[in-house]
C-alpha cells in the first residue's frame, strides 16, 4: 500500500514539474497537473493541501541550496572588504555563475521554473535578491573606497542596479532557451565576459 502511495505521489510531482515548467506557476493548473498524473483531481489533494503546497515540495530543495550559496558568497564578499586586500569583486561575479551553473546541472528544470517561473509564489522574490547580491558586487567596482551620498555616487549606484539586473536577466534567458549545461556554461561565461569588458574599459576611461 505505502508503495503504491509514493507511486502516485511520484507521478503528482513529474506531471507537476512538467506543467509548472510549461505555464509557470500562476498559470499552472491543479486539473491538468491530475489529468497528467492520471488522478481525479480530488485524489491529488490527499497528497498536497494546494498548489503552493506542491510547489514548494519540488522547488524547496533547490531554492535552499542556491540561497545558501548566495549567502556564502555574499559573507565571503563583505568579509572580504573589510580588511584592504586587492581581490578583484569581478570574481565575485564569476563566482555567482558558478554557483549557477553547478544548480543547474543538478537541477535543470527546478532552477529554470526558480528564477524564471515562480511569478505569484513565495519564491518570487529570489531573481530579485540575485540581482541584488549583483548589484552589491558591483557598487565595490564603481565605488571601491568609502560610501559617500553627492551626486556622482547616487549615479554610480544607479549604474550598478541597471548592470545587475540585465546581467541576471541574461542569465535567465539564457537558462530559460537552453537544456545542455555545457550550452549554458559557454553562454553564461561569454555573457560575462562581455559585461566585464565592458566595466574595465569605462573604469579605464
Amino acid at each position: 500500500m505505502q508503495y503504491l502511495k509514493d507511486e502516485v505521489k511520484n507521478s503528482i510531482l513529474q506531471a507537476a514539474l512538467s506543467e509548472f515548467m510549461r505555464h509557470g506557476y500562476s498559470n499552472a493548473s491543479m486539473r491538468q497537473i491530475a489529468n497528467l498524473a492520471g488522478i481525479t483531481p480530488g485524489n491529488i489533494y490527499r497528497y498536497f493541501k494546494n498548489k503552493e503546497d506542491l510547489f514548494q515540495e519540488l522547488i524547496h530543495p533547490v531554492y535552499e541550496k542556491f540561497i545558501q550559496y548566495l549567502m556564502e558568497i555574499k559573507d565571503d564578499f563583505d568579509d572580504s572588504y573589510c580588511v584592504i586586500n586587492t581581490t578583484n569583486p569581478l570574481d565575485y561575479l564569476r563566482k555567482v555563475e558558478s554557483t549557477i551553473v553547478e544548480l543547474f546541472k543538478e537541477s535543470n528544470v527546478e532552477l529554470r521554473i526558480l528564477l524564471n517561473l515562480s511569478s505569484g509564489s513565495s519564491y518570487e522574490p529570489v531573481k530579485q535578491e540575485l540581482i541584488q547580491l549583483a548589484a552589491h558586487i558591483l557598487m565595490k567596482v564603481f565605488i571601491p573606497g568609502e560610501d559617500q551620498q553627492d551626486q556622482a555616487m547616487i549615479e554610480e549606484r544607479n549604474l550598478a542596479h541597471m548592470l545587475a539586473g540585465t546581467l541576471i536577466e541574461g542569465v535567465c534567458i539564457i537558462l530559460r532557451d537552453h537544456e545542455d549545461g555545457e550550452t549554458v556554461r559557454q553562454l553564461v561565461d561569454e555573457l560575462l565576459r562581455v559585461y566585464c569588458a565592458g566595466i574595465i574599459s569605462r573604469l579605464n576611461i
